[in-house]
C-alpha cells in the first residue's frame, strides 16, 4: 500500500505566472525512506508542504493527493496530526513550550491522550532518542541539535505512519548534523515509518535512501535507486550531479562498466577492483601552488586576542593570517572555537583588545564605515533574515541604492540587471520566508554594492552544494 500517491499536481502562488510544482505524479510505499533534492527554488517546499493542508501554501492549485488511499483533504485534522509528522527546517519555528518534557507531552495533550498513555509515550521517546540526561531542562537551554532532535522525538510519540523533513540539519554544524540524519535512519528501520526527507546533505543522506527523487524548474526528473539517479544526472550533465556523493563524482570521472559506488566504504572497494585493472598515476595529482610573497594581501590580522567581558576567557587567542586578493580562505572549526568572533574581527564589527587587523594596508579601526561597508566589505551572517529591512526582493534592492546619486532609470536598469543575472527575476515581488533562496538573495545584493571582499559565517546555512560552488 502507498503511504502518497500525487496525481498531476501543479502549484503557483497568487499573482504569479510561474508555476511552482507542475505536473508532479509519483507515489511513496510504505517504509520507504525517500529522498528529495534539487537545486534551491526548485519547489522542493512547496511540494512537501502540500502534504499536509495545514502546512499547504496558498496559492493556485491542480491536482490529487491521496494519503493511504484517501483524498488528503478529506482528512480531518486531528487525523493529519497523529499520522504525518512534519520536521521544519528551523528548530525555533517548532518549539511551543518551555520544559523538554513538556514539550514531549505536548501532541499527545492536544490530541486528548489519557496521562497514562502520555506518560508511557514520553518515556518511550526520552529512551528512544537518549533525551533523558537533559529531560527536565529548559528549552532555551539547549543546542540547535538538540532542539531539533527534541522537534523529531515529539512527533515520533504521536506514532505518525509517515515522517516528512523539510532540510531538517540546514541550521546544524556537520557533527549534529550527520547524527541527527543517523537517527532519522534509525527510525525508518526500526519503527518502519515512512520517510521523506529534503536534503542538502546528500553525501549522508543519500546511503540512507531507498529511493532518491531529483527535482528542477517544480518537475521530478530522476526517480530511482541513488547510484541510479547519480548516473543518470551524469549522463544528462545536469548541475546536480556536483551535489551527488564523492564516491559517485570520482567514479564518473574515470571511464569504466563497474557499479557505481555511494559511499565511501563502496567506493574503496571499486577502487580496488579498478586499480586491478588500471594504473594509477599520482603524478598527476595536483599539488597545491603557494602564493607569491611579493603579493599585499587584502585582509590581514596579527596577533588578535579578544574577549566579550573583562571576567570571561578569550575567545580569539593571538590569530594570525592573511587572505590575499583572488584567494578563498575557509576557516574550520567546531563549534564554540571561536570561528564568527573571528570574522566579526575582520570586518570590524569587533575590535580586539591586542593586536592588529588590516585591510588593503590600513588598520580597519582607521577606515570609515562608510568607506569600509560601501564597496569594501561585505558579509553574509548566518541567518541573512536579520539583515532585510523590506518585504519584497525589489524594495529591498532598491533600499540598498538609497542615498546614492543615481536617477530612478539607472536605478531600475541596475535592479533588473542584478535580478536576471542572478536568476532572481521570478521572486521579484515576493515577500521574503524561511527558505534556501534567502542566502543567494542575500548573496547577490552584497554583489549589487560590488564589494572587493566578501565574509561568509557559516555560509552553508539554508544552501546546496551546488548554489553554493557555484557562488565562488
Amino acid at each position: 500500500m502507498e503511504s502518497y500517491t500525487i496525481k498531476n499536481l501543479m502549484f503557483s502562488y497568487p499573482q504569479q505566472e510561474r508555476i511552482v510544482i507542475d505536473g508532479v505524479s509519483l507515489s511513496v510505499s510504505k517504509g520507504e525512506f525517500v529522498v528529495l533534492c534539487g537545486p534551491s527554488g526548485c519547489g522542493k517546499t512547496t511540494l512537501l508542504r502540500q502534504l499536509k493542508t495545514v502546512l499547504a501554501p496558498h496559492g493556485n492549485r491542480k491536482g490529487n493527493i491521496f494519503f493511504e488511499g484517501k483524498l488528503l483533504d478529506e482528512l480531518d485534522q486531528r487525523e493529519q496530526s497523529s499520522r504525518i509528522g512534519f520536521v521544519m527546517q528551523s528548530p525555533e519555528n517548532q518549539i511551543v513550550t518551555d520544559k523538554v518534557w513538556h514539550e514531549l507531552a505536548f501532541g499527545l495533550e492536544s490530541l486528548g491522550y489519557s496521562t497514562p498513555a502520555i506518560r508511557l509515550r514520553v518515556a518511550e521517546m526520552a529512551s528512544f532518542f537518549g533525551i533523558q540526561n537533559w529531560f527536565y531542562k529548559n528549552v532555551s537551554e539547549l543546542s540547535g541539535g538538540q532542539k531539533q532532535l527534541l522537534n523529531l522525538a515529539s512527533i515520533m510519540a504521536m506514532q505518525p505512519s509517515v515522517l516528512i523533513l523539510d532540510e531538517p540539519t540546514s541550521q546544524l554544524d556537520p557533527i549534529a548534523a550527520a547524527d541527527f540524519l543517523s537517527t532519522v535512519g534509525k527510525i525508518n528501520r526500526e519503527l518502519g515509518v515512512t520517510v521523506i526527507l529534503t536534503e542538502h546533505r546528500l553525501e549522508e543522506a543519500m546511503p540512507l535512501a531507498d529511493r532518491v527523487l531529483v527535482m528542477d524548474e517544480g518537475k521530478i526528473i530522476a526517480d530511482g535507486m541513488p547510484k541510479e539517479v547519480g548516473q543518470m544526472l551524469d549522463r544528462e550533465n545536469h548541475r546536480m550531479f556536483y551535489a551527488m556523493p564523492v564516491p559517485m563524482r570520482v567514479y564518473a570521472g574515470v571511464p569504466n562498466n563497474l557499479d557505481c559506488p555511494v559511499t565511501v566504504r563502496d567506493g574503496r572497494q571499486w577502487l580496488d577492483l579498478f586499480s586491478k585493472d588500471h594504473v594509477i598515476n599520482s603524478e598527476k595529482i595536483n599539488s597545491h601552488v603557494a602564493l607569491t610573497s611579493d603579493i599585499s594581501p587584502s585582509v590581514e590580522i596579527k596577533e588578535a586576542w579578544f574577549k566579550y567581558e573583562k571576567e570571561l576567557p578569550d575567545v580569539v587567542k593571538g590569530a594570525s593570517f592573511a587572505a590575499y586578493p583572488g584567494e578563498i580562505l575557509a576557516i574550520l572549526g567546531g563549534n564554540g572555537t571561536g570561528k564568527t568572533t573571528t570574522l566579526s574581527l575582520l570586518s570590524g564589527l569587533n575590535r580586539p583588545y591586542r593586536g592588529k587587523v588590516m585591510v588593503h594596508g590600513k588598520e580597519i579601526s582607521n577606515i570609515p564605515d562608510s568607506e569600509k561597508f560601501e564597496n569594501m566589505l561585505g558579509v553574509l551572517p548566518q541567518n541573512p533574515q536579520s539583515l532585510f529591512v523590506k518585504k519584497t526582493v525589489e524594495l529591498d534592492l532598491y533600499e540598498m541604492l538609497k542615498g546614492k546619486k543615481l536617477s530612478k532609470d539607472e536605478q531600475h536598469k541596475r535592479v533588473r540587471r542584478v535580478s536576471n543575472l542572478c536568476g532572481l527575476t521570478y521572486s521579484y515581488c515576493r515577500n521574503f520566508n524561511i527558505n534556501s533562496n534567502t542566502p543567494d538573495y542575500f548573496y547577490r545584493s552584497i554583489l549589487f554594492k560590488r564589494q572587493k571582499i566578501l565574509f561568509y559565517i557559516s555560509s552553508h546555512y539554508f544552501r546546496n552544494y551546488d548554489s553554493f560552488c557555484h557562488d565562488f
